[in-house]
């Protein structure tokens, strides 16, 4: 236990002794005054151990109090001061300390998200280097080609543009291999680099050089699946461009009322022009892409065809709904890695919360189990069933009758003033029992059987309340 804790401990066993002073007298509504510090403690708990120091040492306390105000009655005393532990004192700190933990919950769940969300936002700041970085490199690429086939090129100014052309490669390899590292592969969904359109893409790659046929028809109303479309297209054209330089690409974009079909082919590449770095068409890019697409609720297929290469995807007009909401809200959320770390603080959390209901738990078990055996006793030795009352009438022997009496009876002072006691016989002696038909029968009526020279001269029942 911390130091700066012991104050909890000394306010709880305060708090216990308190009420044990309290109870059974004028001023034990002031009790109830107790509930704020008992809740307000659980709220500051950091650990069960000042609670459980407090609680215990003030049950102590309170067994000795009771036994130095009522020796003869003590143990029923202190029962009826542990009871109410238990409901003005435990029951609030232990409700103060689930809030705590709860909050504690939520701080730590949030702290993940934000982390997470942070990584997300680097990662996707990665991928828009490769859609920026890649794709110039990819021009650079297209451009170096070209200087090679130039008719009037001196041999070194070719080997010069192959070594550009090489290097150009080799750097757009680099950058997959270091992006591929930092991406996270459930990455949301992000716009277009730089608000890019297919006008402004086609102009760029032909520009570059390459044979780009462009045919648009019809509108796309939703801003997601235009910028969808636009990542199809940059993603397959910067593909051709790196694996089929010169070979003439036609893009087709048909925009219908349920749907927007995107198709991307490039034919088979002159084998003089054909990428020098022999790898197989396709990356990032259109993997990014394919994912985006298959949030919008569509599908995209990149794959050969014809010694070239076809991109198709068809993407609804409609994008599901809540993908928007998702991409910006609540996407990391989703994110198997955020999900993996608020199972496992969810985990700790119920676990903290049970060794919390612990304590109230096990003192509500343990103060049921002595109440059932306390109970258990007092019908066995004071508590007298109604036929056995049956058995006893006056100027019956008291030998007779002693053999239907339990073997204990409770004292006069013991019955509750509730109980209107009449009158004794004249020089009768008199004995009371709790007229109780089980163990768990809570009558508060009392039996009266008095005797007088071994004979019962009055066998009374004595209602809990004025008749």
């Amino acid at each position: 236990m911390r130091r700066n804790e012991w104050w909890q401990a000394l306010v709880i066993f305060a708090c216990a002794t308190t009420t044990a002073l309290l109870t059974d007298t004028p001023w034990s509504p002031l009790q109830l005054l107790l509930v704020v510090p008992a809740y307000l403690i659980g709220r500051r708990s950091t650990s069960m151990q000042p609670a459980l120091l407090g609680f215990g040492t003030g049950l102590i306390a309170q067994l000795a109090l009771s036994w130095f105000a009522q020796p003869a009655d003590y143990l029923s005393m202190w029962l009826t001061a542990v009871v109410t532990d238990f409901v003005i004192l435990l029951l609030p700190w232990w409700l103060g300390r689930a809030l705590r933990l709860r909050n504690i919950r939520q701080s730590q769940e949030d702290a993940i998200i934000t982390d997470l969300a942070r990584m997300r936002e680097r990662a996707r700041i990665a991928e828009d280097m490769h859609d920026l970085i890649g794709h110039d490199l990819a021009l650079i690429s297209l451009h170096s080609g070209a200087l090679e086939l130039l008719a009037d090129a001196s041999d070194d100014q070719r080997e010069a543009a192959s070594q550009i052309r090489a290097r150009a490669v080799a750097a757009t390899d680099r950058l997959h291999e270091i992006l591929g590292v930092l991406r996270n592969e459930e990455t949301e969904p992000r716009r277009s680099p730089g608000g890019l359109d297919l006008d402004r893409i086609v102009e760029s790659a032909e520009n570059s050089g390459m044979d780009v046929n462009l045919s648009v028809s019809g509108p796309i109303a939703a801003e997601a699946v235009a910028r969808a479309v636009e990542r199809v297209v940059q993603e397959s054209l910067t593909n051709a461009a790196k694996h089929a330089s010169g070979a003439p690409v036609t893009i087709t974009v048909d925009s219908r009322a349920e749907c927007v079909d995107v198709l991307v082919v490039n034919e088979r590449p002159d084998s003089s022009r054909a990428g020098a770095d022999g790898s197989q068409p396709g990356g990032m890019g259109l993997i990014a892409a394919e994912e985006r697409i298959r949030l919008l609720g569509g599908t995209m297929s990149p794959r050969p065809h014809l010694g070239g290469f076809r991109v198709s995807a068809s993407i609804p007009q409609t994008p599901r709904t809540g993908t928007t909401e998702a991409w910006t809200n609540a996407g990391v959320r989703g994110d198997p890695e955020t999900k993996d770390r608020l199972r496992s603080v969810s985990r700790a959390q119920r676990a903290s919360m049970r060794r919390a209901a612990l304590v109230p738990g096990v003192c509500a078990a343990v103060l049921v189990a002595v109440f059932a055996v306390l109970q258990a006793l007092t019908f066995a030795s004071v508590g007298l069933t109604s036929t056995d009352f049956a058995r006893i009438h006056v100027g019956q022997p008291a030998a007779e009758a002693e053999a239907a009496l339990p073997d204990s009876h409770v004292d006069r002072a013991g019955v509750p003033p509730t109980n209107r006691v009449p009158e004794a016989p004249r020089g009768a002696s008199c004995e009371y029992y709790l007229a109780r038909e089980h163990a768990v029968d809570f009558s508060s009526d009392i039996y009266r059987i008095c005797t007088r020279d071994g004979v019962v001269v009055a066998a009374d029942r004595l209602a809990g309340k004025e008749q």
